[in-house]
């Protein structure tokens, strides 16, 4: 458990990063929230979201804050490293785990990691579950039933890459939600190695049928990736790793259990939850996957351990140097474009 002097909370409203990570996405996600679900309802409510955006919202989660309130902008939930793809581009590192290294959660580990959030935190504005592949997790319609009763969480949504088609018990638990938003599907039948155009088609025409909102996540004919890079130690100075930090600000924070830290051998690890026993929120998704690639001691200082307290997060949010930001490539050069999702047998390393 990080131990940190006490900030006022008055001074976190004069930091810049601050107002930027958590002040500015709080309002948008907010006004997201008021202008509602899908229907005719949306079009009364837009002009009340955008005026409470405007006059409002800044305001009120700047009290909140004076308050003492942690209201989290924005949470990707991470059930699992598994995935029915390889993709060798994968933003989240997926072609870096080997099987007997996977990191699966339970649906008990996750509710123990949520219920200790919920005694820290306020709200959730927007929770995201995402994998690897989330509908390889067996109690996903359990978990959107109990995402659906918890107080603190306004929305939650669900990404999923169109290759599993969606069980009845989940189509109907996520119908039946109030909360929930949308299901993403990561179009990826454009890549130039995968066939799975007929998957898709019939998770879609599911959806349609029991009349669950979604999109379709695609860029068209020409669909291109950007290029991550390999990802790597690049042993920067500390001024440069925050400054990489600066130049990318992803807002994915992630969310994940205390459950399967392994060692090379691929067993838990001895003492693997001293660091964070009911789980840990990391600054991305990258940082979550290498946190699990190279353990929690070579990122300590950059999570938050969720038996923190409250300020943990006001500086979690304030903060603008982590370690995992020295292994990702440099975001202030331009990327070379690739196809999407090309698939590779190659379990990737990461380089020393």
């Amino acid at each position: 458990m990080i131990k940190t002097a006490y900030t006022p909370p008055h001074k976190y409203l004069e930091n810049a990063v601050f107002r930027e990570r958590y002040i500015k996405p709080n309002i948008s996600w907010r006004a997201s929230y008021l202008s509602g679900k899908r229907g005719i309802s949306r079009v009364f409510r837009i002009p009340f979201a955008s005026l409470m955006k405007k006059f409002f919202l800044k305001s009120y989660f700047e009290k909140r804050v004076l308050q003492g309130k942690v209201d989290l902008p924005y949470l990707e939930l991470v059930l699992t490293t598994k995935c029915t793809m390889r993709c060798e581009s994968c933003n989240n590192l997926m072609q870096y785990f080997e099987p007997q290294k996977q990191y699966a959660s339970t649906l008990q580990g996750l509710k123990e990691s949520l219920e200790a959030l919920f005694k820290r935190v306020d709200s959730v504005q927007r929770l995201r579950i995402i994998g690897g592949e989330p509908l390889l997790f067996k109690e996903l319609p359990e978990l959107v039933e109990y995402l659906e009763q918890q107080d603190k969480i306004y929305t939650f949504s669900l990404v999923s890459n169109g290759t599993i088609d969606f069980s009845d018990d989940l189509l109907k638990a996520l119908k039946h939600s109030s909360k929930f938003r949308k299901v993403t599907i990561s179009d990826y039948s454009l890549s130039p190695n995968l066939k799975i155009k007929r998957e898709q088609e019939s998770i879609l025409r599911n959806l349609k049928l029991y009349k669950i909102p979604f999109s379709l996540d695609s860029s068209g004919e020409n669909a291109k990736w950007t290029d991550p890079g390999k990802i790597y130690k690049r042993n920067r100075s500390k001024e440069k790793i925050i400054e990489n930090f600066h130049f990318c600000k992803m807002p994915c924070v992630s969310l994940m259990s205390a459950e399967g830290i392994r060692n090379e051998e691929g067993k838990l690890k001895e003492n693997a939850h001293a660091l964070a026993p009911k789980g840990a929120i990391f600054v991305c998704p990258v940082a979550s996957s290498l946190s699990r690639l190279k353990g929690l001691e070579e990122f300590e200082g950059d999570f938050i351990n969720l038996e923190d307290g409250k300020q943990r997060f006001f500086d979690f949010y304030a903060q603008d140097f982590f370690k995992a930001c020295d292994y990702c490539h440099d975001w202030s050069k331009p990327r070379k474009q690739i196809p999407i999702a090309i698939q590779s047998d190659t379990i990737f390393k990461l380089e020393p």
